[in-house]
């Protein structure tokens, strides 16, 4: 019976002595195969920090909060923006009288350009009137002057023959009454052409009149420009202010989840400042602090597992995307001081870069830690 228990307790030896050199050999060949480390640490590209930029103001709402999934164009955070589009519709007012303005004065230009347009031509064509009625005028009288002169010669042949007694006195006085006539004719005719000559004048001092109100057009034409410049101006400071107001609405520049929120509604807050740090998903990788005695086999490409401490029933799968060329002590805020012949030989750590091909990067956060374990590629 001894010797069976001595039997059964050596076979058990040997059962557990070869599991043991079975697990150190798979070690030693893991080991060989695979670097592994626990300096594990995630990080992301894309770490954006969101503000308002150019306005200030009290944080009226927040739409989200750490970890929220955002899309790009989702609005975020709102401020209090009741001076703003008190502001905008100030313009919009003074932009809506200036309207009415420059609508009055090309109502009034308009109006005065076909007037002054109506009134030349009518002035124009009765002044034409008045010329040819003066040219009638001028031939009456010359026509005129020429019977007159006739019957003066007339006269003085009829007095003759009347001293002659050749002809009556009634032949001489009817001579005499045609030489009145056509005095009074003359006379009348140069009288209704004086008055001619007087509707010129006034014509053609309405026709000054009539176009000096086309200075009163130029006038409202040059007002009309100054108007379009402070059009121009006030539309510029609407835009401006328009851009004011739509800044005090922060948006999310890209689609990802929220990793902080350093604001509370109620805060003032200065054009600038942080109020959210939004993290790209698709921008996460694994950064290794991988010891150099580690890195023999380790380059672009090589798989990777990664387990993180905060999900340990969860796989993720990456590949190797860069080895950097400079050890982490490099970068040091304090590097050590070696000139004095003092050194401590420590294995120095190399920064990997791993990309994530595999597993929920929506569960990811920057800053988790966890165990990766390269396969060497030979």
């Amino acid at each position: 019976m001894i010797q069976n228990k001595k039997k059964i307790g050596f076979f058990i030896l040997i059962i557990l002595a070869l599991f043991f050199l079975g697990w150190f050999i798979y070690f030693l060949w893991h080991r060989y195969h695979y670097a592994v480390t626990d300096a594990v640490f995630v990080q992301a590209d894309n770490l954006i920090y969101v503000s308002f930029p150019k306005v200030n103001g009290k944080l009226k709402k927040l739409y989200k909060n750490e970890g929220d999934l955002v899309k790009k164009g989702e609005i975020l955070a709102e401020l209090e923006n009741m001076d703003y589009a008190l502001k905008v519709a100030q313009l919009e007012k003074a932009l809506k009288e200036i309207e009415n303005q420059q609508k009055a004065l090309k109502f009034n230009i308009k109006k005065l350009e076909k007037e002054i347009s109506l009134k030349v031509a009518q002035l124009t064509k009765q002044k034409e009137r008045l010329k040819e009625q003066e040219k009638a005028q001028v031939y009456n009288i010359k026509k005129l002057t020429v019977r007159l002169a006739q019957v003066k010669r007339d006269k003085k042949r009829y007095e003759k023959l009347y001293k002659d007694g050749l002809i009556s006195a009634h032949d001489l006085e009817e001579i005499q009454t045609q030489e009145k006539e056509l005095e009074n004719q003359i006379s009348a005719t140069k009288a209704q052409l004086l008055a001619i000559k007087k509707q010129q004048e006034e014509v053609d001092k309405n026709i000054n009149l009539v176009l000096n109100e086309k200075n009163t057009v130029l006038a409202y034409k040059s007002f009309l420009i100054s108007l379009e410049a402070k059009k121009k101006n006030i539309e510029k400071q609407k835009e401006e202010a328009k851009v004011y107001y739509t800044y005090t609405k922060l948006y999310s520049p890209v689609d990802g989840i929220i990793a902080k929120k350093f604001h509370s509604e109620g805060d003032v807050l200065n054009p600038g400042e942080p109020v959210y740090a939004i993290v790209d998903p698709n921008s996460f990788y694994i950064l290794v602090l991988l010891e150099e005695t580690k890195l023999r086999g380790v380059k672009k490409g090589c798989p990777a597992k990664i387990k993180l401490d905060a999900y340990p029933d969860e796989e993720f799968e990456g590949v190797v995307d860069e080895v950097l060329p400079a050890s982490a002590a490099t970068f040091a805020l304090v590097p050590r001081d070696i000139s004095a012949g003092e050194f401590t030989k420590l294995a120095q750590r190399i920064y990997v870069k791993i990309k994530i091909t595999k597993g929920n990067k929506n569960l990811l956060k920057v800053g988790l830690g966890g165990e990766v374990e390269i396969k060497r590629i030979f």
